[in-house]
């Protein structure tokens, strides 16, 4: 494993927990105050940006951007080479999991309260009650859902990161496959994590 490639890996990765929590922070905004107006108040904006990002979007992210960045990082790379450096970068994908959940629900949120108050003119007051209705469960409950999101992915990239390359198909068409065959499998364990851990 060259330096270089454990940059790559490192880079794509961030870039993408970055570009998506931004995108998933203000989306969820923007759905969030659509939603909110039609009950005429936009006050609870920030606390669903603030709870979701924690609980919810930050773990998503941070797992779908580790699936990103194991597809792009092997697509270049011969299959023998891929084999012999996998087990390096699965350890590696699962010790930027909770540093990339982190990040993402940062971003997600930052994303969120940014569009909340453009958008819909939530104060900036509302988004610091938001932040204070943070409990530290809720934070562990996202690291928890990050950690095992990644161990979901570390195992889905062991069994069949080695078959996706020898296939040969193109970059778009690997992403596709992963995330397709991925999305089920997190979805599910995520919905049954959910129901165990407390609200």
């Amino acid at each position: 494993m060259t330096q270089q490639d454990s940059c790559r890996f490192c880079r794509i990765y961030a870039a993408a927990v970055v570009v998506l929590a931004a995108l998933v922070g203000a989306g969820t905004a923007a759905q969030a105050g659509f939603g909110l107006s039609k009950f005429g108040g936009y006050d609870a904006i920030m606390r669903v940006v603030a709870l979701s990002s924690v609980r919810s979007l930050g773990p998503g992210v941070a797992g779908s951007a580790l699936l990103i960045a194991f597809v792009v990082w092997a697509h270049p790379l011969p299959p023998p080479r891929l084999v012999a450096e996998l087990p390096r970068f699965l350890k590696r994908g699962m010790l930027v999991s909770l540093p990339g959940y982190l990040v993402a629900a940062c971003v997600s949120l930052a994303a969120g309260m940014l569009v909340s108050r453009l958008a819909f003119s939530v104060t900036w007051s509302m988004g610091r009650l938001a932040l204070g209705s943070l409990l530290p469960r809720d934070w562990l409950a996202g690291g928890i859902f990050a950690l095992v999101d990644a161990g979901l992915i570390v195992v889905l990239a062991w069994r069949y990161l080695a078959r996706l390359q020898a296939g040969r198909s193109s970059l778009p068409m690997k992403l596709v496959l992963a995330w397709t065959f991925g999305t089920g499998l997190r979805m599910t364990v995520g919905l049954i994590l959910s129901m165990l851990l407390p609200s």
